[in-house]
Parts: C-alpha cells; sequence; structure tokens
C-alpha cells in the first residue's frame, strides 16, 4: 500500500510541471506580439514624422495679399533742375571797369534800380567834346542864317532897283545866286549841327549805359562779376554777364524725359516732384511745355540717349526756400484707372521658358486677346496664388501699372490669394505645385524654413 501512493503522487506533480510550461510558453508568446505591434506603431510614427517634417522643410515661406480692386496710376519718371519761369542775365552795353556793386547775391532788386556802375571818365569825355562840337555847329547855323538874310535883303533892293531899269541884269543875277548859296550854306550847317546833336546824344546814351539797372522786379540769384573787374560791353561783342536777376514768383521743374516715355504724356498732366533739397516735402504741379526738339547725349552712337525738355509749373512751393537750379525728381501721372483688379507690383514674374504649364497659359492667352490688346511680351506674365498650402502659377495680362500696383486685364477675378513675396520666391524658387507656408506677420521670409 505504501508503494501505490507515492506513484499517484508522482504523477500529479508530473502534469503540474507541464501546465506551468505550457502557461509560460503562452505569456512569452503574448509578450512577443506585442512588442512587435509597439514596434512597428513606433515605425509608422516615425516614417510619417518624417515625411511630415521633410515637407515642413520643404515648403517656401511667402508673404500673400487678397486679389482686389484699386485705383492704378501710371506715371512717368525724369530728373531735371528748378528753374524760374523768367530768369534775365544782366550784362553792361559798354566796356569798362566796375566801380560800384550796390547788391550782392539774394538781394531783391526794383525794375530800373542800378545794380552796376562802369567807370564813366572816358565817356564823360567823349560827351563834353561832342557837346562843345554841337555847340559850334549851331553856331554856324546861326551864322549862316545871318548871312542869308542879308542876302535875301540884297535880293529884295536888287529886284526894284532892276524894274527900274537901274541895275544890270547881271548884277541882279549874282544878288540871286547870292541868296541861293547863303539858303545852302544855312541847310549844310544845319545838317552838320543835326549830325553832331545825333553823336552827342549816342555818347550821352553811352555815358547813361555805365549805370546798368535792373531790367525787372526780382532777386540776384547769380552774381558773376566782381568789384574792380573790367567787362565787355553788349555794343560790339557778346558781352560779359555780370548776374542773373529772377522772377522767383513763378518756378518751373525743367525735366528731361526719355524718346520713349514723351509720347505718353499731354500738356496739363499732374506731376509731383521730389526736391533733393527738401526730402520730406512733395511738391505738386502740371506739364506747360514739351519740347518739340530732341536733346542728344552721349558721345558714340551707342551710349547715345535722346531726351525731350518737359517744363512743368509747380503750383504750391515757397519762393523763399527754392533756389534756381536744385535737382528734382519729377513723376508724371500720365493716366488714371479707378476700381480695376490689380496686384502688388512684387507678384507679377516673367518666366515663361521655366514654366511650361505658365507658358502654355500665356500662349493661349495670347490667341484669345489677339486684337483686343496692343500685342507686347511685356504684357505677359505669371502669377502665383496659393490654394490649400500649395502654389499654382496663373498667366496673367498686365495693364497699367505704378509704385505699387499693376492692372490685370486678363487671368484673375478677384479674391485670389495672390503671392507677393519674397522677392526670390516670386522670381526663381516658386514652382506649379510647390508647397508654401504663408507668413503675413510681417517678418520677412527670404528663403525656406
Amino acid at each position: 500500500m505504501p508503494v501505490e501512493t507515492k506513484n499517484t503522487t508522482d504523477t500529479d506533480s508530473s502534469n503540474a510541471t507541464a501546465a506551468n510550461l505550457q502557461r509560460s510558453q503562452k505569456k512569452r508568446k503574448r509578450r512577443t506580439r506585442t512588442l512587435l505591434i509597439v514596434l512597428g506603431v513606433l515605425v509608422v510614427v516615425i516614417v510619417i514624422a518624417a515625411l511630415t517634417s521633410g515637407g515642413k522643410k520643404d515648403a517656401i515661406v511667402v508673404q500673400t495679399e487678397k486679389v482686389g480692386r484699386q485705383t492704378v496710376t501710371e506715371e512717368v519718371q525724369a530728373t531735371g533742375k528748378i528753374q524760374p519761369q523768367v530768369m534775365v542775365k544782366v550784362s553792361p552795353e559798354v566796356s569798362g571797369e566796375i566801380i560800384g556793386l550796390p547788391f550782392k547775391e539774394g538781394d531783391r532788386v526794383k525794375k530800373g534800380e542800378l545794380v552796376a556802375k562802369i567807370k564813366p571818365l572816358v565817356f564823360q569825355e567823349q560827351y563834353d567834346a561832342a557837346q562843345a562840337n554841337y555847340n559850334s555847329a549851331k553856331a554856324q547855323v546861326e551864322q549862316q542864317r545871318a548871312n542869308m538874310i542879308q542876302a535875301q535883303s540884297n535880293l529884295k533892293r536888287a529886284e526894284k532897283l532892276n524894274a527900274s531899269h537901274l541895275m544890270s541884269d547881271q548884277d541882279y543875277d549874282a544878288a540871286k545866286a547870292a541868296y541861293s548859296s547863303s539858303v545852302a550854306a544855312v541847310n549844310a550847317a544845319d545838317y552838320t549841327s543835326k549830325a553832331a546833336e545825333g553823336q552827342m546824344h549816342q555818347i550821352q546814351e553811352s555815358l547813361n549805359w555805365t549805370n546798368v539797372v535792373a531790367p525787372m522786379d526780382g532777386v540776384v540769384t547769380s552774381l558773376i562779376s566782381q568789384l574792380g573787374e573790367k567787362v565787355v560791353g553788349t555794343a560790339s561783342f557778346a558781352g560779359t554777364e555780370m548776374m542773373d536777376v529772377s522772377d522767383l514768383s513763378l518756378m518751373n521743374a525743367m525735366v528731361d524725359v526719355d524718346e520713349n516715355d514723351v509720347v505718353n504724356i499731354k500738356l496739363g498732366n499732374t506731376v509731383k516732384i521730389s526736391i533733393d533739397a527738401f526730402p520730406d516735402r512733395i511738391f505738386t504741379g502740371k506739364v506747360i511745355e514739351i519740347a518739340n526738339s530732341a536733346k542728344l547725349s552721349g558721345t558714340g552712337t551707342q551710349d547715345q540717349s535722346t531726351n525731350f525738355t518737359v517744363k512743368v509749373r509747380l503750383d504750391d512751393f515757397g519762393a523763399q526756400d527754392l533756389r534756381p537750379g536744385m535737382s528734382c525728381t519729377a513723376r508724371i501721372q500720365t493716366q488714371t484707372k479707378e476700381n480695376v483688379i490689380a496686384v502688388p507690383l512684387m507678384a507679377v514674374t516673367r518666366r515663361d521658358n521655366e514654366d511650361s504649364q505658365a507658358a502654355d497659359s500665356i500662349k493661349k492667352m495670347r490667341e484669345a486677346n489677339k486684337g483686343t490688346f496692343h500685342e507686347s511680351d511685356e504684357s505677359y506674365a505669371i502669377v502665383f496664388i496659393v490654394k490649400k498650402d500649395t502654389a499654382k502659377s496663373v498667366a496673367v495680362k498686365t495693364g497699367l501699372s505704378d509704385n505699387n500696383y499693376v492692372e490685370i486685364l486678363d487671368g484673375l477675378q478677384g479674391g485670389e490669394e495672390v503671392v507677393k513675396g519674397n522677392f526670390r520666391a516670386v522670381s526663381k524658387e516658386l514652382e506649379n505645385g510647390k508647397l508654401v507656408k504663408v507668413d503675413n506677420s510681417g517678418k520677412s521670409g527670404t528663403g525656406k524654413e
């Protein structure tokens, strides 16, 4: 009996050990499956994260703006100088030494006021001699007139004696000849007197010209000559320019406009003028003259440029501030369109050869607009709009442009989100379908994240 009990116990223990082994194996299998699942999930997360991270890294940071309606004003820009409407160069009529300059540059003068004095000594001596010659000529006239009166009296007596046959015809003829001779002598003396008088007045005029006077009311804007300087008169020569007297009540901007732009300018066009000396002020004016003859600049044919001078009348300025010769830049407004679809100037680019889809769109647009718009390669371009964080190139037909916006004649309807920056992205980096990230916070994005 004891022996049978031992065998039963050994069998139960063996069965228990086998069951425990099976349970342990099942637990290890479950842990292995769980670990594999976790590893798989981690791999998927890592792959997704890598893909997402790579996409963000490749996204181009851009700035955008909603396409809307604007007022676009086309401008022609030109540079030039400020000049008064009337500026007179003052030169002496006679030559000599300057002995008086009562005004300095910047002083105001009245018309007829003495502005320079030429040494008058030589002219005074000439005048005194001419006056003496004139007085002598007048005395000769009086003497010849007295002789004529005497000859006339002798002729009257001769006529009576001849009528009474108390004088011969020969003596009577002699009396008549004497009278005629005296009349001729009076006339000759009178002519000599008048010539002497004319010469005296001429020299007197030259003497008066030693006093140089202001030709008009104005300001001495340039004083060229100095006290003691010898100047040449304009009576026989070109003359020495002594000073400039200008009327500063009317000022003009004289600007040079390129031949390609001058055809768009018309009389009365509004102009905004920036003067270098007043960087914080904008002056306004209107076009009052357009030159018909060109100004050529440059030495060779290749470097030569053709410009036309346009005169702009300033209508708001302080005469006490502006000075002739100041440098200026004029923005002539040639055409304005209101309430037109427009995009920022920086949004427009031309990359036909790099973007085949844009090139095809532009080709189709040219065909569609043929005969409607003026054909010009510069009129066709592309813009990029953003749709679901993706850039899309759109062909457009452009019109007027100003410093900020470009009119869109065809290609956009308004409301699109157009890319306006950064410059590198618009001009080079963006492509159709490229991933973008919009950042309108005001920070300047210059490339990729």
